[in-house]
């Protein structure tokens, strides 16, 4: 059975209990990092993870809590001695963005650098990626400042999905990619005051009730979320359980 493990559920600004949002998709043979934010290689130190145990990432957007991380994950799976390459995914943007992190900071300096393998992602609304191990991921633009992605990813010998609404507005690209779900990681940067870019907890509940997902875990979430009014205004539109995501949940589909 594979695992999502958060390994920060905060939005970009956020609190002393929260990193930024990002997490593992682990499965027996695979591991997907979704964005790269924080300091990850002590994140995934904490879950009993190594640099060199990551296959693939994929980076939504190009916001600096979504990426931050990334060259510092390079640079240490650099100084383990990792020479097999990692696969980066992304819009076009994105990547570019990857790439001038990495020469602002002279990479190319680094003697027998990690080999990156940069993989384009061209969404017009939801789109199939190349399979990623034992996984099949699915992409859609979102209704955010910056081109962002919305995921889904379902396990092949289960059949098993969730999705990760990523950083947006209500959209109904993000709705089709959450169709039938397990669960639907979607943000909730704010209570009920809906802003340009982001999703209330309200939203969030409106837009798994229309993607029908089992379960909605709200992500995101600011560093003065109180869970129990997060949760009452979610349920206002949706019926199924709800949660609000803690750093280092472990999430089973």
């Amino acid at each position: 059975m594979a695992q999502v493990i958060l390994l920060g559920t905060g939005a970009a600004w956020s609190g002393p209990d929260r990193e930024n949002t990002f997490m593992l998709v682990r499965g027996k043979t695979t591991n997907v990092l979704i964005d790269c934010g924080g300091s990850p290689t002590q994140r995934l130190a904490h879950i009993g993870v190594k640099p060199d145990e990551i296959d693939h990432i994929i980076l939504t957007h190009n916001h600096p809590d979504h990426i931050y991380g990334f060259p510092l994950l390079l640079l240490n799976a650099w100084m383990a001695g990792r020479q097999r390459a990692i696969n980066v995914h992304g819009l076009r943007g994105t990547i570019r963005s990857a790439k001038n992190i990495l020469k602002a900071l002279d990479f190319h300096l680094l003697p027998n650098f990690t080999p990156i393998h940069y993989h384009k992602i061209f969404p017009n609304s939801v789109t199939s990626l190349s399979p990623m191990g034992e996984f099949d991921i699915a992409a859609a633009p979102t209704t955010h400042f910056v081109p962002t992605l919305a995921l889904r990813v379902t396990e092949r010998a289960t059949g098993e999905a969730f999705a990760y609404s990523a950083d947006t507005s209500p959209n109904d690209n993000v709705v089709q990619v959450a169709r039938n779900v397990k669960f639907f990681l979607h943000e909730a940067t704010m209570l009920d005051e809906p802003k340009e870019g982001h999703s209330t907890a309200e939203e969030a509940g409106e837009e798994a009730s229309k993607a029908n997902v089992g379960e909605l875990i709200l992500i995101h979430v600011p560093p003065n979320v109180e869970p129990k009014k997060w949760r009452a205004a979610a349920k206002q539109n949706f019926r199924g359980k709800v949660r609000v995501a803690n750093d280092f949940d472990v999430i089973e589909f």
